[in-house]
C-alpha cells in the first residue's frame, strides 16, 4: 500500500505561509503512520505539483526503506 498524502492550499495564502501549512501537515501525517517514518532509511518524495485558479495541490508520497544508511 502506498503511503501517500495530497496536500490543498489556496493560492491566496502568501507563500512562507504555505509552505509553513504544508511543512505541518506534512509532520502530522508522519507521525500519525503506524510504521514510524525512519529519516534514515524512508524518503519522503513530492510526486506532483499541481495548480488552479484557486489552490495549489502538493502530492507527496513516502518510499519505505529506500535510502543506504550508510550513504550520505
Amino acid at each position: 500500500m502506498t503511503e501517500s498524502i495530497t496536500i490543498t492550499l489556496p493560492k491566496a495564502m502568501p507563500t512562507g505561509d504555505r509552505i509553513l501549512g504544508a511543512s505541518k501537515r506534512i509532520s502530522e501525517w508522519l507521525e500519525s503512520l503506524e510504521k514510524p517514518f525512519n529519516i534514515e532509511k524512508d524518503e519522503l518524495l513530492l510526486t506532483r505539483y499541481e495548480q488552479n485558479d484557486k489552490d495549489y495541490n502538493y502530492h507527496y508520497i513516502i518510499n519505505r526503506s529506500m535510502k543506504n544508511p550508510k550513504e550520505k
